[in-house]
């Protein structure tokens, strides 16, 4: 099945109305402009918050908002991890890859807040109509949107179940352990971090949140897991990344 018919097959198990009600409530609380846009660039999901400056502007100088976009969506495939990007007027937007099967189906598009300290280029009058965020706050909302997403790559847990054992072999010793101790996909990614031996502020710059989260994910990977500290992780990594 093709990308396109992957991810008809995920709305029609959530429920179109149903994605478009979250999308909607989510920009609505945050003050974002959201949408869900195909590999390609094309909208799956009508705008929302599609009042708000970021969308106006999209919409008003659509060429050079386009290439920024495109720009950043590559970046974004060829990581296959959520990340946050400046535009030419210094407001910030990110792009969040969406998973089904554990396959990229498609990607959440979500713009126009100024984080705290920066400067933008706008006039007052248009500034009054962007969202203002602490770098903290920005982080928190990316975390609930992939948390959330993550919930939505239901058929994950099922494939791992499913899996033969020759499939599951072929996993690491780690992974399934990580697998079955029910850490989330960014958990997952920052315990490898943690085992590459990063400190917690270059695994915030690689993944593109706070040390903030980084160290609450911490302490949530050693309480699922049972570990008593980071070292101890790091430990069991290399342990068993030998056999």
């Amino acid at each position: 099945m093709n990308e396109y018919g992957l991810f008809l097959d995920w709305v029609r198990r959530i429920g179109k109305g149903k994605l478009q009600a979250y999308q909607d409530s989510f920009a609505r609380t945050f003050g974002i402009s959201l949408c869900l846009l195909s590999l390609e660039g094309k909208t799956h999901t009508i705008w929302s918050n599609s009042s708000l400056f970021c969308y106006y502007m999209m919409k008003n100088n659509r060429s050079r908002c386009l290439q920024e976009r495109e720009s950043a969506a590559k970046s974004v495939l060829a990581q296959g991890m959520t990340r946050a990007f400046k535009c030419y007027m210094g407001l910030t937007f990110f792009i969040s890859p969406v998973y089904f099967r554990d396959k990229l189906v498609c990607v959440a598009y979500g713009g126009g807040v100024r984080l705290e300290g920066d400067k933008v280029c706008l006039d007052n009058k248009l500034a009054e109509n962007v969202t203002v965020m602490s770098e903290q706050q920005f982080g928190d909302m990316l975390e609930l949107l992939q948390n959330t997403l993550e919930l939505l790559n239901f058929d994950a847990a099922a494939e791992i179940e499913s899996a033969s054992d020759t499939e599951t072999a072929n996993q690491s010793a780690v992974d399934l352990f990580f697998l079955k101790h029910q850490l989330s996909r960014r958990e997952m990614d920052i315990a490898r971090e943690v085992c590459a031996c990063l400190s917690n502020k270059q695994i915030g710059e690689k993944l593109y949140i706070s040390e903030t989260t980084v160290k609450s994910h911490i302490s949530n990977i050693l309480a699922k897991t049972g570990m008593k500290d980071r070292m101890q992780l790091v430990m069991f990594c290399k342990e068993h990344n030998r056999e």
